[in-house]
């Protein structure tokens, strides 16, 4: 590692079944990890907000599917930002000839109705499937003027490409 680079964003990995009783947990721990990293309250209410919807749509879609696959999340620190990954094994819906999913005008699917409350709250969203199935959404938020613990030092959260490999 090049000591000119800043040190390694810190990272938080969780990962709980898909019951919707453990979303207010999940809220809480994102709360106090990023209340730790230095966000202002306005930023952490957003990431609960953000992070609540994506676990949900997870395990709307993995109980639909009759799946108990865990929903894995990395809560991720750098210098200058706070940032979240959410991954998820449910499958994609199978899409039906003449279903308004297969391209005619219809309803937006609660996936794509959450991305769209999600962009609306974070500096930046990512969301792409996984190799094996499932989703990933990654999204982050910088740091207010005067919210961080210590200077920023040049240490950022690299698109989700640079974050660890999902848990198996």
């Amino acid at each position: 590692m090049d000591a000119d680079a800043g040190p390694a964003p810190a990272i938080v990995r969780l990962a709980f079944p898909p019951e919707p009783r453990l979303l207010g947990t999940i809220r809480l721990v994102v709360g106090i990890v990023a209340r730790k990293a230095g966000m202002d309250e306005e930023g952490i209410e957003d990431l609960k907000v953000a992070v609540s919807e994506t676990c949900a749509v997870a395990v709307g879609d993995l109980n639909r599917a009759g799946r108990l696959d865990p929903i894995e999340i990395d809560l991720v620190e750098s210098a200058d930002r706070f940032g979240i990954e959410v991954r998820d094994r449910a499958p994609a819906p199978a899409v039906a000839p003449g279903d308004p999913a297969d391209g005619e005008i219809g309803e937006i699917d609660d996936r794509e109705f959450g991305l769209a409350l999600v962009g609306a709250l974070v500096d930046d969203l990512k969301a792409s499937t996984l190799q094996d199935g499932g989703n990933r959404t990654s999204f982050w938020l910088r740091r207010g003027p005067g919210t961080s613990p210590e200077p920023a030092q040049g240490s950022v959260l690299d698109p989700p490409e640079t974050l660890p490999p999902p848990l198996t």
